[in-house]
């Protein structure tokens, strides 16, 4: 078990994930599709799409987007640039863990996209991640929490 710190360890150290890209012009029937045969929480949305070099995030569509979308009865053949969230919040590589636990806490955020200098998506740092790294430097504490931990047990269980 190595020392943990908030405010030394970068976003890489908290298991970021991949990032899942789509064009605008992509639908979203195809995009819920993705996301259910990948197991995603998100997808980008970036301007050249998959495969053409250097991309630039225009927008992410999250579960609760998706949500949102059938709440509202959305058509599935509109773009996913219609229903998308514009300007995502972003973070670098050079992120410390305590930053994207911050932005995530203070903005209700579960999926933060990581960039590099030119701004191309290159990871997905996302709450599963953040809470495997802690749970990495601090597994007895983690572990041994009961369901309710303000309702501890009165007495120990066990022989």
């Amino acid at each position: 078990m190595s020392f943990l710190s908030l405010h030394t360890d970068r976003v890489a150290t908290a298991y970021p994930e991949p990032p899942l890209i789509v064009a605008p012009d992509a639908t979203l029937s195809t995009v819920l599709l993705l996301m259910k045969t990948q197991r995603a929480a998100s997808m980008l949305v970036c301007e050249d799409g998959p495969g053409d070099g250097e991309c630039r995030v225009l927008g992410i569509f999250t579960e609760r987007d998706a949500l949102r979308c059938m709440a509202d009865g959305s058509e599935l053949d509109q773009p996913i640039s219609a229903v998308m969230t514009a300007d995502p919040q972003t973070i670098t590589e050079k992120t410390t863990v305590g930053e994207v636990i911050a932005y995530m806490s203070q903005h209700g955020y579960r999926n933060l996209p990581i960039v590099d200098a030119s701004g191309a998506p290159t990871g997905m740092a996302v709450v599963r991640g953040v809470v495997h790294h802690l749970v990495d430097h601090f597994p007895n504490t983690i572990y041994t929490l009961p369901p309710d931990p303000a309702k501890s047990p009165a007495e120990r269980e066990g022989a």
